[in-house]
């Protein structure tokens, strides 16, 4: 098996090896970057209070298991119980305070959420009047060779690769909508395929977008696509 040199291509081997979906890698980028933006925003932690955070319980687990003891405290903790449910719920407030107090989100919208929708109305304008292939039932899209999803053809793979590619970096990640690099994606993969826009990156932006992307923001992720 070959050896990871970082947390990416870690990342990437086990999601080969789990056989896992898109999606997933591309979550689990953005996850990475989130916490390495956290950890760099964040003041180091005392030595000696990461010390006690693994003495103090190591000293407690090594008397319970020398002696028994009276104190109900002391006693191995039995699942199923009353104390176990409490102690469970209690951790799970105390996390989701935890994640609201540092502002982590619980759903991270990805560019492969929008970049559907984005490539539909993208290729819809090339396409025109011709053949509205998603009218089709599977069985005749099957007959004739034709692909089910927009997705599925060489543009949307194209797209979605890049797509998958952006979220593995920090600056995409951290400081742009996930809405605006997925349309940069779809964008740069046009200009990589001779494609241009029939309007002003403006009005196209507008248009794909439904105006919910700043153009300032397109123009620095269309930047840092081409440049990464």
């Amino acid at each position: 098996m070959p050896i990871p040199k970082d947390s990416t291509s870690f990342t990437d081997t086990m999601a080969d090896i789990l056989r896992l979906p898109d999606e997933t890698l591309a979550m689990s980028y953005v996850y990475l970057n989130r916490y390495q933006r956290f950890q760099s925003s964040s003041t180091p932690p005392d030595p000696l209070d990461s010390m006690r955070e693994i003495l103090f319980p190591a000293h407690r687990l090594l008397h319970q298991h020398n002696g028994a003891s009276s104190d109900p405290i002391d006693q191995p903790l039995a699942v199923p119980s009353t104390m176990y449910d409490s102690l469970r719920a209690t951790l799970v407030q105390a996390e989701l305070m935890l994640l609201r107090t540092l502002g982590f989100e619980l759903r991270i919208p990805l560019p492969l959420d929008y970049l559907p929708r984005y490539l539909e109305r993208a290729m819809g304008d090339v396409a025109g009047a011709s053949e509205n292939y998603d009218s089709w039932g599977n069985e005749d899209k099957e007959e004739y060779g034709v692909v089910k999803d927009a997705m599925d053809t060489s543009f949307g793979r194209a797209c979605r690769t890049k797509a998958i590619i952006a979220c593995k970096n920090y600056q995409l990640t951290n400081l742009f909508p996930a809405r605006a690099v997925a349309l940069g994606c779809l964008h740069v993969v046009m200009e990589e395929r001779g494609l241009r826009t029939a309007n002003s990156r403006k009005e196209w932006v507008d248009d794909i977008a439904s105006r919910k992307v700043d153009i300032d923001d397109f123009e620095e992720v269309v930047e840092v696509l081409t440049r990464s």
